[in-house]
């Protein structure tokens, strides 16, 4: 595996994470309502994280496309 490929699994990896993160905090939401501080605090880092994986992933994955396409005859 390439060294651009590691990071592009990582990245999915973290991804996954982020996802598997959001999803629990939405599961907590639905069976109740938690409020206050600490918890808006919690759902914007889950957010931010989110946001911050998918876009890191969509970048390597692009990136990796444009120079697999840029090296073919």
């Amino acid at each position: 595996m390439t060294t651009e490929a590691y990071r592009v699994a990582r990245a999915a990896t973290r991804l996954k994470a982020a996802f598997t993160v959001a999803v629990g905090m939405n599961l907590v939401e639905s069976l109740w309502d938690p409020s206050g501080l600490v918890w808006t605090a919690a759902r914007r880092a889950a957010t931010a994280l989110f946001t911050v994986a998918l876009v890191a992933y969509v970048a390597l994955r692009l990136l990796r496309w444009r120079r697999t396409r840029s090296e073919r005859p």
